[in-house]
């Protein structure tokens, strides 16, 4: 018989793991996750909403000005004027 490895996502940050068949990060220490599953789970680092959430804060704090809405009206097909000019 083959032992089954099951590789999971984890954020050791937040320490969640993403549980696929939920679709849901929950929340799971490595002691834990490591007294449930044993060597049945491999976990791989992986971002987590609260991560991504923190790193799209920061950047708006750092680059104010690429998250500025445009003064300038975009056409369809991205041009301002319709003839290739912004």
């Amino acid at each position: 018989m083959f032992a089954s490895v099951v590789t999971g996502q984890y954020c050791s940050v937040h320490q969640l793991l993403f549980i696929s068949s939920l679709q849901e990060w929950l929340s799971c220490s490595p002691a834990h996750i490591d007294h449930t599953c044993g060597d049945a789970m491999q976990v791989v680092e992986a971002t987590c909403p609260r991560c991504l959430a923190m790193t799209q804060t920061a950047m708006h704090r750092q680059f104010p000005a690429l998250y500025a809405p445009s003064s300038v009206p975009i056409t369809p097909g991205g041009m301002v004027n319709g003839r290739g000019n912004r």
